[in-house]
């Protein structure tokens, strides 16, 4: 196959990975990107960290099938190659995530633009796409300033809606419908909850370990987690809850169920009658005293209002054997309904986009217009927290840079 002229549009990971695949088989590549530099959105990542991958099995979801074939026999050996490639070391936490070495997302962007260069990329910032019209056996760009150009190839890396401050857009879903390509509605996957205020009320700033598990209104559970929930003026957050968000319900009504002793008793009726002891013990304490050294104070209040304790001066004395059930229970399963997510601009992903049965996942080709590919967030395939949506968004762009085609490169 020979090398011709690749039109990227998009300059984040999916993109850069792209860019450099291609032009290290000898592509002619223009890349563009509608902010005034790459790698924007790139980063903000895992807190300015940049999680660009994990140890753990594959989490995805929308098409999972069609991202494990994306990815490879080996997705995290191949993704440690094409970094030890650009001159960057890989480490990794006790929980399988990868990061640089030195933990700055600086310094992934600072090899991948060095990579850039060096491969003679034709980089146009504040370069926005209006529209991508087939021409031939070619495609012709049609870009926001009237100027045009010509490319061979086209690869959509334009990412999904999420964090429009940051790059996220829709501008590539008209161009992918009108050429007959199908699009999964898109909502917002990893973001924040908003709920009822009542639960959340003076809890704001506490942050919480703890098990988590959405529910329907019926009380199906849609979703379990574990980890660390922050309390926020408007409602939940932490990876625990924005890893629910993907699996509300469209027609409302789900509550999220926390509870905060996790592992500390092997059910609910141990639970129970560690907290009898508690009122033998200190029967003249105030009754949300119940709870000191297994939660936060603030927490314990709003358990135990829950629970459907006046707390207007009785001690744990007065507390009915029932009560300090209730009080238990609450604990144990702590209810929060939900209303709704904090939106696509909270968002650290989205879900949804373009029908992956319509791609290739070998070099990521449109099945209906040779020439045009698409990586990363574009496409409906969103994972879990943790480095799952960076390495597939690098190896997506490095196999639609690629395009069927392999150069060994030294590590």
């Amino acid at each position: 196959m020979k090398p011709g002229t690749v039109g990227i549009i998009g300059g984040g990971a999916a993109g850069m990975a792209a860019a450099i695949a291609a032009g290290r088989q000898g592509d002619r590549v223009i890349l563009l990107e509608a902010l005034d530099r790459t790698g924007k959105k790139l980063s903000a990542t895992g807190n300015g960290r940049c999680n660009l991958m994990n140890r753990h099995p594959e989490a995805y979801y929308g098409d999972p099938d069609f991202a494990a074939a994306v990815l490879g026999p080996d997705p995290l050996g191949e993704s440690l190659a094409f970094w030890r490639s650009l001159g960057l070391p890989v480490r990794f936490d006790s929980d399988g995530r990868g990061y640089p070495c030195t933990f700055l997302a600086g310094t992934v962007l600072d090899v991948l633009r060095a990579e850039m260069r060096r491969l003679d990329t034709e980089i146009r910032t504040g370069a926005s796409v209006t529209d991508v019209e087939p021409d031939g056996s070619a495609f012709i760009l049609r870009l926001a300033d009237g100027t045009s150009l010509r490319a061979d190839r086209v690869i959509l890396a334009t990412g999904g809606g999420a964090q429009a401050k940051l790059g996220g857009n829709f501008s590539a879903w008209p161009w992918l419908e009108r050429l007959g390509h199908r699009m999964a509605a898109a909502r917002p996957a990893l973001v924040p909850l908003k709920t009822d205020k009542k639960a959340i009320s003076g809890l704001s700033g506490l942050r919480v370990k703890c098990r988590v598990s959405l529910e329907s209104p019926e009380g199906e559970v849609l979703h379990r987690e574990q980890g660390e929930m922050l309390f926020t003026d408007t409602g939940i957050s932490g990876i625990c809850v924005m890893q629910c968000a993907r699996f509300l319900p469209e027609s409302g009504g789900a509550v999220l169920f926390a509870d905060f002793v996790r592992d500390l008793f092997p059910d609910r009726q141990a639970l129970k009658r560690t907290l009898l002891e508690r009122a033998a013990l200190f029967p003249k304490d105030m009754a949300q005293s119940l709870l000191r050294g297994l939660c936060a104070d603030k927490l314990a209040y709003a358990v135990c209002k829950q629970a459907g304790l006046a707390l207007r001066g009785e001690t744990i004395g007065q507390l009915s054997e029932k009560q300090i059930g209730n009080v238990a229970d609450a604990l144990a399963h702590y209810r929060i309904p939900i209303l709704g997510t904090e939106g696509m601009e909270r968002a650290q992903v989205m879900a949804g986009g373009a029908d992956c049965g319509l791609f290739r996942p070998e070099n990521m080709e449109s099945r209906i217009w040779p020439g045009l590919h698409a990586a990363g967030e574009i496409l409906n395939v969103d994972g879990d927290c943790g480095g799952y949506n960076l390495m597939f968004a690098f190896l997506s762009g490095i196999r639609a840079g690629e395009n069927g085609r392999r150069e060994k490169h030294n590590d």
